[in-house]
């Protein structure tokens, strides 16, 4: 057996005087759990020679005794076996005590009269979010007592699953003499006793006994671990610890809405306040114009092919720009062209007076003050033979083409003795109806900046090419466009990559994984930080961050951020569940039920209306489920009532079908307070279910 279960008691014992014994040497030291080497709290150290408590470790795991210095120290906690070490001189004294979790499991009363000590009934650890809450007492015979001693009373809850201890406030019974001996101390004060605040004194009769009761709560990370409760208790006089015990008094927790049934969605965030706002950009964007004209000529003929439509063209996108106070004209450039029959130099000339021709038109209806800021470019040439046939063979007249081919590129160093052989071919006539009149014009390209929103492609192609100069409006556009559900996810990673405070992006990259099925409480959680801006954070990122938070079992910090939103239907259910998982279960009983009659069952059994939960449970269907909930409610009302005995059989039965069906429910029943004293000493099934 554990020695600690014959020895523990609160640590602040060894701030009482008369506990210490004498000796030669202040020994220091360090306590870790071996393994992760992690500090322990609240180890007592003994004299193992005469059981006499010297001191305990603080939270970092650091103590600082007296003792003599051939004494072996015994360091003693719940949860690891205990370990001796010799002093042997030493000033410092560091050790590592071993993981033991049964040996919470081994406590027994050790008091000399057991009918004599300390009486405590069993309890229950009821769990409520993520709290636990224990509400029981203690009986202290009046045959255990004497006005002359003081009880110390510690409940402490073990979480089993991480081998942690948490105290929970302590209870301390003074007799009277005790009491006044207490304050008439010489330089005794009340800020000096740690254990002053937690002081009750004997009023009743010194042959009466008297009920102590204890009620606390303690907040747990992860409600799905096993927990145990037990009482460490210890009395003793002016002189020395004259009795001590460590009682277990629950094992699991009671949660039927263990299995509580609901769904939950994710909301995409649509307040205006919080979504980023179009931005614009100053882009160009260009036109083109082109003008023909007849061979040798260089008026412009409006009559002639498209030119009217062509100029109705231009002079509107001229029209549009001075319109638009958003617009300006970048440039204007005017190219114009000669076909390349006939003489270079007359060709060039012929080309310059065209452009000049159009030019002068054009800019008649351009007006000065657009043209101030642009640039106005022009330029004159003649086409070559080549680009005749490049537009041959892109008609398939290849034979055509590469005799044109042939001539060009024996005469490269004149234009006037190509033309002049090319006059000769048999295409020639072809050539002067069909292909040069296309190279005899006039080109027009207007240039115009506009500050506007980037188009769906425009961002789309500036995040394949460089996400990173993105703006959050840009990232909001590009994702709320994009269907596929993990490409989206990850423009909304790499958004809060770029924008670590684009709390949009985060709500709903947090809505879309709930959706998955993948929710993760941590994306949004940091934007909740500071609760003084609590209220100032959209609506829609405080629901998703508490279902996801739900998700992971912290029930009480989604309490926090559900509780004063607004019962909005898009809310509304994961208020009414969060209130459920929170305690509050007579508010949202009904519309639970409604849902369904297993959810009926389970707040009927949070409500501990066990008959009523019975009832109902029975009509339920035979799932794994279902057969572990009839198992809870058979077995309360078997303990509740002596005549309802025989449902001790009906619920291992009903524990048995749930197991059989699916294997992985033993794990809960091992931690559950409703079941698990249907499970054997190593909490298995009986064989006789």
């Amino acid at each position: 057996m554990n020695r600690i279960s014959k020895y523990i008691s609160l640590a602040l014992l060894c701030t009482v005087p008369g506990l210490a014994a004498a000796a030669d040497l202040n020994v220091r030291g360090k306590v870790v759990q071996q393994g992760p080497n992690t500090p322990i709290e609240g180890v007592l150290i003994f004299n193992a020679e005469n059981d006499k408590l010297l001191g305990n470790t603080n939270a970092y795991g650091e103590y600082d005794i007296t003792v003599d210095e051939n004494a072996t120290l015994l360091f003693a906690v719940l949860g690891c076996k205990d370990l001796e070490e010799p002093v042997s001189g030493r000033l410092q004294i560091d050790v590592a005590l071993f993981p033991d979790a049964q040996s919470l499991r081994e406590v027994v009363v050790t008091g000399k009269n057991q009918n004599k000590g300390l009486e405590l009934p069993p309890a229950d650890l009821i769990l409520e979010g993520n709290e636990i809450s224990l509400k029981t007492f203690a009986k202290i015979p009046h045959q255990l007592f004497s006005s002359s001693a003081r009880m110390i009373i510690q409940p402490a809850i073990y979480n089993v699953t991480t081998r942690t201890v948490h105290y929970l406030k302590p209870v301390v019974f003074d007799g009277r003499r005790y009491d006044i001996t207490q304050r008439r101390m010489l330089d005794w004060g009340e800020e000096k006793d740690p254990l002053n605040k937690f002081v009750h004194v004997k009023q009743s009769g010194s042959r009466t006994d008297d009920t102590i009761y204890i009620a606390d709560r303690l907040h747990v990370e992860n409600p799905k671990n096993d927990f145990l409760c037990v009482v460490m208790s210890s009395m003793e006089n002016y002189n020395r610890i004259i009795y001590t015990d460590t009682t277990q008094i629950a094992r699991g927790t009671k949660n039927p809405l263990r299995f509580l049934s609901y769904s939950l969605n994710g909301i995409v965030l649509t307040d205006e306040n919080f979504i980023p706002k179009p931005e614009v950009q100053l882009r160009d964007a260009s036109g083109e114009v082109k003008l023909v004209f007849n061979v040798g000529k260089s008026n412009l003929d409006m009559s002639l092919g498209n030119n009217a439509a062509e100029m109705e063209k231009m002079i509107g996108e001229f029209r549009t720009i001075q319109a638009d106070p958003d617009m300006m004209l970048k440039s204007f450039t005017i190219t114009g062209t000669a076909s390349p029959e006939g003489s270079y130099e007359t060709n060039r000339k012929l080309a310059e007076k065209r452009m000049a021709s159009a030019l002068e038109r054009i800019m008649a209806a351009v007006p000065a003050s657009m043209r101030r800021n642009a640039v106005i470019e022009h330029n004159a040439s003649v086409a070559s033979w080549s680009q005749v046939e490049e537009l041959l063979r892109a008609d398939g007249n290849n034979d055509d083409a590469d005799a044109i081919k042939r001539i060009v590129s024996a005469n490269k160093g004149s234009v006037d003795r190509q033309s002049y052989l090319i006059k000769k071919l048999s295409c020639y006539k072809l050539l002067t109806e069909k292909y040069l009149p296309r190279l005899r014009k006039v080109e027009y390209h207007i240039v115009s900046s506009r500050y506007r929103p980037l188009t769906a492609e425009e961002i789309a192609t500036l995040y394949d090419s460089d996400y990173k100069n993105l703006s959050k409006y840009h990232f909001w556009k590009h994702y709320t466009e994009t269907a596929d559900t993990a490409a989206r996810e990850g423009i909304m990673r790499r958004a809060l990559e770029v924008h670590p405070d684009f709390i949009t992006a985060a709500s709903d990259l947090t809505a879309s994984m709930i959706d998955g099925g993948r929710a993760d409480e941590s994306i949004l959680r940091p934007y909740f930080a500071d609760w003084s801006k609590l209220k100032k954070l959209p609506q829609e990122a405080r629901h998703n961050l508490a279902v996801a938070s739900m998700a992971s079992n912290h029930f009480s910090y989604a309490d926090s951020l559900l509780y004063e939103m607004p019962d909005r239907p898009e809310f509304h259910k994961a208020k009414i569940y969060c209130a459920a998982l929170n305690g509050r279960y007579s508010s949202v009983l009904q519309e639970i039920a409604e849902e369904s009659p297993f959810n009926e069952v389970l707040m009927l059994l949070a409500l501990k209306d066990d008959q009523r939960a019975l009832e109902k449970a029975l009509k339920l269907g035979d799932s794994a489920e279902e057969e572990y909930v009839k198992a809870i409610a058979a077995n309360r009302m078997a303990n509740a009532d002596i005549s309802y005995g025989y449902l001790f059989v009906e619920a291992g039965t009903h524990l048995a079908n749930a197991i059989n069906k699916k294997p992985e429910l033993i794990e809960i029943a091992r931690v559950d307070g409703d079941i698990c004293d249907l499970l054997d000493d190593n909490g298995n099934l009986p064989e006789d279910y």
